[in-house]
């Protein structure tokens, strides 16, 4: 028996968006308005401030935070109601270091995902190891949504990197509720040839592309329970395979398409700094010029 079809695409009722009154939390609430919300959804705009404060002092930046996050919050309401959204904006205030805040605040506000900016103005390789992004992917358990430009509308052009994994299951059966009706998913995923350059030269020029299509078929075979998945929930996409090293093919692929979300998955009780650290993933998350979803693999049961 085929499996029904789901109503697609599911549409977010809780999410937490960080805000620390940068450029790039700019951003993060700028893509918040665009998200597909369901009817009466719940944002949670949040900001951290340290524990411990002189009481004067403590007492100003409270007061400060309070009114700005306040104007921060309006300035998403009135961008909700200019899309036809009926969702409601609540703004908190946090104390402690900034990740601890962030996590305790999203699992009590019952997030779905949490979504935040990305500073920019930095070297490459400081862009994202250590920064507030990082953290709350390693840490966390949710999806996180990092903003990396000015949103100008709602995602039409998502990719998702795919491996025959339970971490890429986890991220196609996530990346849907930010899609657009209207709109396909790209599934990237480069496969490797052994031993190709080894073989190559003592092969003629037809038998080398059929060494090739063995692996490539091989690799379209373990991918083919992932969009048998997609297919069941009505999602439209559309498989793009490459031969090579997955940094490369996914990020040349993302900026050829004009990609507007890179969507990828990472490992539980890792994540990217442990397990990750320097790999095709969070060079990724590093690289890629356009927004960029993190789905956490879900953590074994105890």
């Amino acid at each position: 028996m085929k499996p029904r079809k789901q109503a697609y695409p599911q549409r977010l009722r809780r999410v937490l968006v960080a805000t620390d009154f940068s450029e790039s939390s700019t951003h993060a609430i700028g893509r918040a308005a665009y998200l597909p919300l369901e009817a009466g959804a719940k944002l949670l705009v949040t900001h951290a401030l340290p524990s411990r404060m002189p009481t004067e002092v403590g007492t100003r930046a409270l007061q400060g935070t309070a009114r700005e996050l306040e104007r921060v919050a309006e300035r998403l309401r009135k961008a909700l109601r200019t899309a036809g959204s009926s969702a409601t904006v609540e703004t908190h205030i946090s104390r402690g270091k900034p990740v601890d805040a962030l996590l305790r605040r999203a699992d009590a506000f019952g997030a779905e995902l949490i979504l935040l900016g990305r500073h920019g103005a930095k070297p490459l390789r400081n862009m994202f190891l250590g920064s507030t992004a990082e953290n709350v992917i390693r840490r966390g358990h949710l999806p996180v949504l990092i903003a990396n430009r000015q949103a100008t509308g709602p995602y039409l052009r998502p990719v998702a990197a795919v491996d025959a994994d339970a971490t890429s299951r986890n991220v196609t059966g996530f990346v849907p509720t930010l899609m657009t009706p209207g709109s396909e998913l790209t599934l990237v995923h480069a496969y490797d040839v052994p031993l190709e350059y080894a073989v190559f030269p003592g092969l003629p020029s037809k038998e080398r592309t059929q060494y090739q299509k063995t692996f490539k078929a091989a690799a379209e075979r373990k991918l083919s329970a992932l969009r048998r998945e997609l297919d069941a929930r009505g999602v439209p996409h559309q498989l793009v395979m490459e031969n090579g090293g997955s940094r490369s093919i996914v990020l040349e692929f993302v900026d050829d398409q004009g990609a507007d979300l890179l969507a990828l998955g990472t490992r539980a009780r890792s994540g990217v700094a442990y397990a990750l650290l320097g790999s095709v993933a969070t060079d990724l998350i590093r690289e890629a010029k356009c927004d960029v979803l993190v789905v956490r693999e879900r953590e074994p049961a105890a």
